[in-house]
């Protein structure tokens, strides 16, 4: 059999192109938030720099626990079944709606004690504190429209998220930066401003989500015959796919924010933070890449496992992972090469770009492999297989990558470039895991 297919390159790209413009637009109203606070002091771009951290971590559990969403999506409508796409897509929104408001409510009464835990210093404390409380209120809006741009991902259509995305961004922007200063007779709040553009925004999007999903005018119709009452069997499904996607991504972004508090114990905790928020920017954006293409390869080889062509997947899913692992490592070669002038648009303190710089070439380095792991882990749940991906992160970020970098720092005396190195590892490891389980091919017979 053929591994590779070059044949479905350009609907690929056609596929991933949108997804990730969307993804890294989402990125750059990160740089944007940290752009416009610099000039409050290196408080507050630690305080923003490690808030989106946080936010990072519950913004991919909403993903992950939409993964259900995506397979079943594709399937249904790889096989025509419209129905069965609408009604699932229903019960995602009414899934993720509960989940996230029980997250928005824990987050927001524990986000003190949260940043407490981290070690992160008070005068930077003082500033993330409100920051995520109003983050928080705004994640069952975040959740329904992670739901809502699945659903109409998984049925081939990733431009109309990404023209959605470009209005709700820019609403963002405006409303952030006169949040921040008070412009246009607004109340001016500082950090807390750059959070509360993202209340702005998610009303906005969603508004806008909901009318194209039910206008029949597009790639997938929420039907009046189909209902948002829960039904126990499609939410098992759902639920049956999509808990260990989500548990892995709890234990990926757990394993983020551990990291982080490893950042904030080295000798300079202010520079590290600093460098940190500054550089892991940089690395959401390589990451949304991966992430990219990792939705599109679900949404291919769903809808051929949907049409009965099992085969047709598994070429979709080596040539995929082999376009998007040339893609990051293409990506990243000019982040490591414009590292020190990237660095120096954020900030003019020599320390921090110093150690920022370090902190950029290891990324650059890491990504190609945590690409091939999230392409090949998305090939897999295009079958519905999460599981293998849950137990990868677990061993490559929790009793890799963690213990190397702590005894890399610590131990060793390396002390944060130690944990800069110990993101290479790790990647590498998960990388070689999750490929080789897609290898074996036993996904191809599986069963929802």
């Amino acid at each position: 059999m053929r591994r590779f297919d070059f044949s479905i390159v350009r609907p690929y790209l056609t596929l991933t192109l949108p997804l990730a413009l969307g993804s890294q637009m989402e990125n750059l109203v990160g740089f944007a938030e940290i752009f416009m606070v610099r000039s409050l002091g290196t408080e507050a771009i630690s305080a923003v720099g490690i808030s989106r951290t946080i936010v990072m971590v519950i913004g991919i559990t909403m993903v992950a626990v939409a993964t259900g969403t995506m397979t079943m999506v594709a399937q249904a409508v790889g096989a025509n079944k419209w129905t069965e796409a609408s009604a699932t897509a229903k019960q995602s929104v009414t899934l993720v709606f509960g989940i996230s408001t029980v997250i928005s409510l824990f987050g927001y009464w524990t986000s003190d004690l949260a940043l407490a835990s981290l070690s992160v210093p008070d005068e930077v404390s003082v500033l993330a504190v409100p920051y995520l409380q109003v983050f928080f209120a705004t994640v069952p809006l975040m959740g329904i429209q992670r739901t809502l741009d699945t659903c109409l991902h998984a049925a081939g259509d990733t431009r109309t998220p990404f023209y959605i995305s470009i209005v709700s961004n820019l609403c963002h922007l405006i409303a952030a930066y006169g949040l921040i200063y008070g412009a246009w007779g607004l109340p001016q709040l500082g950090v807390v401003g750059a959070a509360a553009g993202g209340v702005v925004a998610g009303v906005v999007g969603n508004v806008c989500r909901f009318w194209v999903l039910y206008s029949g005018r597009f790639a997938l119709t929420l039907l009046p015959s189909t209902s948002y009452f829960p039904e126990r069997e499609r939410a098992r499904k759902l639920l049956k796919i999509g808990i260990p996607s989500a548990l892995q991504g709890l234990f990926r972004n757990g394993s983020n924010v551990v990291y982080l508090k490893l950042v904030a114990m080295t000798a300079n905790p202010t520079v590290a933070l600093a460098a940190f928020s500054i550089g892991s920017q940089m690395e959401r954006s390589l990451r949304r890449s991966s992430l990219a293409f990792g939705t599109a390869t679900t949404s291919l080889v769903g809808q051929r496992l949907g049409a009965g062509d099992p085969e047709g997947a598994e070429v979709r899913g080596w040539t995929t992972l082999l376009i998007s692992v040339i893609g990051l490592a293409l990506l990243g070669i000019p982040i490591a090469l414009l590292a020190p002038h990237i660095m120096a648009i954020f900030t003019e303190d020599a320390d921090v770009i110093a150690v920022g710089i370090i902190y950029l070439y290891a990324m650059a380095a890491a990504e190609p492999f945590m690409c091939a792991a999230i392409t090949s882990g998305a090939a897999l749940r295009g079958a519905g297989d999460t599981m293998p991906a849950l137990v990868y992160t677990i061993i490559s970020q929790w009793i890799i990558r963690l213990p190397v970098a702590y005894m890399l720092a610590f131990s060793f005396g390396f002390d944060i470039y130690g944990i800069w190195v110990a993101l290479v590892i790790f990647s590498a490891l998960q990388g070689v895991l999750t490929v080789r389980k897609f290898a074996q091919g036993h996904w191809k017979s599986r069963q929802i």
